[in-house]
């Protein structure tokens, strides 16, 4: 019975080892599939790949790979994939051929400055998408535009190698992402930077400059000598506030002339399109002011004070970085309390304004005119960290 149990014992231990040896022993190369790609970005309607700095390196650094990869006889290419996206500034038409372009470019590069690409290129099919990102306008917060500003070259391989080869395939880097003005949809668009987002090879803190508050000057009331400044702050995405100072403080006896006034207002306003350019578009609010003057053009002059509450509507755009210009105009409810003078030189204390009845002042509640503003504007800026990036 013993004898019987040691020659079971004895096949079965014999059985594993043919299971565990004979494969090995007729074992035959396996294919895998594995890729090789690559990332660049663009400026607001730009298709060059060389209007951001970081492109040129890292597409060097993919010719460079590629290459590499290429001289071992058992990695074969076998497929190009290539896909473009635009930001959603743009109509459907102008993206979807600036998508293409930039499909085009990124190829072009390639071809130019790598025999073997060209060769991979020309014997391979390539196929072509374009990402069209339009149909998220206003859902994507405007930080994230630059991002979408890309081409990806994707190159497919097959791997022939045996079960205990390895092959690795190193991580391309990915050029800096530069976010910049607003600028018309056309091709080779000028590139400006309102803020900058930055990214390292793997991952890297993005920042953004945010307005914090600006200034700004009416230059119809400094034609006028009328000294004057405003200041405006971001309350949230579409609406700010905005405080005037209007101080015109001159007078020439000899010519019977004074401008005399002492002016401030409060302005809530609300941005109606605020997706991609901050506080740069059609506006509307309701102004508050009040202050006291004294006018005279003749002898004959006026003196009083004022307040009114007048709706207000304009619009503001960007010149450059920092600087925009605003254009308004608002018309409302005044109420104006006032005397009449005349300027008298025949006094015992020269040159003054005798008011017509001390005693009595006229009261006018009307619809003016408020305002006319053509304004140039400066921007402050704040620097904020908007989050980590990883390609």
């Amino acid at each position: 019975m013993a004898i019987k149990i040691g020659i079971v014992f004895r096949l079965v231990v014999i059985s594993m080892l043919l299971y565990l040896t004979i494969p090995n022993l007729h074992a035959k190369t396996k294919d895998s599939s594995d890729s090789l790609s690559i990332v660049v970005y663009y400026p607001c309607g730009s298709s060059n790949v060389s209007n951001i700095p970081g492109n040129i390196p890292s597409l060097h650094s993919f010719i460079h790979q590629l290459d590499s990869l290429c001289q071992s006889p058992s990695i074969t290419p076998v497929g190009l994939f290539v896909t473009s996206s635009t930001s959603p500034e743009g109509s459907l038409l102008i993206n979807k051929t600036l998508a293409r372009k930039r499909n085009q470019s990124v190829i072009d590069y390639l071809n130019l400055n790598s025999e073997k690409f060209r060769t991979i290129s020309s014997s391979r099919e390539c196929k072509f998408h374009e990402h069209i990102t339009n149909d998220k306008f206003g859902k994507i917060h405007s930080f994230s535009y630059p991002s979408m500003r890309y081409s990806r070259v994707t190159l497919f391989l097959n791997i022939e190698k045996e079960d205990s080869a390895e092959v690795y395939v190193e991580k391309q880097p990915v050029a800096a992402v530069v976010e910049e003005q607003p600028v018309e949809i056309v091709e080779e668009a000028p590139m400006t930077t309102n803020s900058l987002v930055t990214h390292d090879t793997a991952a890297s803190i993005a920042t953004k400059s945010f307005p914090l508050f600006w200034v700004k000057t009416n230059l119809l009331y400094d034609l006028l000598t009328f000294v004057n400044a405003s200041v405006e702050i971001p309350l949230t995405k579409n609406i700010t506030a905005e405080a005037t100072l209007v101080y015109p403080w001159w007078r020439n006896t000899s010519k019977h002339k004074t401008i005399q006034m002492r002016y401030v207002a409060v302005t809530p306003r609300y941005y109606f399109n605020n997706a991609d350019r901050s506080y740069t578009s059609l506006f509307a609010g309701l102004t508050v002011g009040g202050g006291k003057y004294d006018l005279q053009w003749t002898r004959r002059g006026v003196q009083g004070s004022m307040w009114h509450v007048s709706p207000v509507i304009g619009y503001s755009h960007h010149i450059s970085k920092r600087w925009k210009m605003e254009y308004s105009a608002s018309v409302g409810f005044v109420h104006t309390k006032y005397q009449k003078y005349t300027q008298t030189s025949d006094t015992p204390y020269g040159e003054i304004k005798v008011k017509d009845y001390p005693w009595v002042s006229k009261v006018l509640n009307t619809v003016l005119p408020t305002s006319l503003n053509v304004s140039i504007v400066y921007t402050f800026t704040k620097s904020k960290q908007i989050g980590r990036h990883e390609e």
